[in-house]
Parts: C-alpha cells; structure tokens; sequence
C-alpha cells in the first residue's frame, strides 16, 4: 500500500525549484548578478568565508547549488 502525504503548496513549489536547478560554476559577476550584490561585495564575502566559494589562481568560482542553497539558509 502506498502512502500519501499532504504537503503545503510552498514546499512543493520549493521542490520542484531545487530540481531545475543546474549544477554550474560561476565567476564573480555571474554570482553578484544571482545573489543582486556588487562584485566588491561578494569577493569580500567570499575571503571571509560567508559565501560558499572557491579561489581558483587569482579569481572566485561559485557552485549555483551552493549559492542557492546559502539563500535557502540550508548546509553548503
């Protein structure tokens, strides 16, 4: 027997968001333009460690899902 579970339309909305989401690496200003921050802004978060972030030689590289997830206050 199956078994059904009623959810709120909210976090089946959230759901179906997180499965659209593509697994990508962005550079600074493709990550500035998502979170609507300033390139300044977000390096500076990134050395400190607040955003989930890579150095890559001399610049920032973000994973999408790292950054969405960081928006959604969950673990990166």
């Amino acid at each position: 027997m199956e078994q059904l579970t009623l959810v709120k339309i909210d976090d089946l909305k959230a759901l179906l968001a997180e499965l659209k989401i593509k697994n990508e690496v962005w550079d600074t200003k493709q990550a500035a333009e998502y979170l609507k921050t300033t390139t300044r802004m977000l390096t500076k978060d990134a050395e400190s460690g607040k955003i989930p972030a890579a150095k890559v030689g001399r610049e920032w590289r973000f994973s999408s899902i790292a950054l969405y997830q960081y928006l959604k206050g969950g673990k990166t």
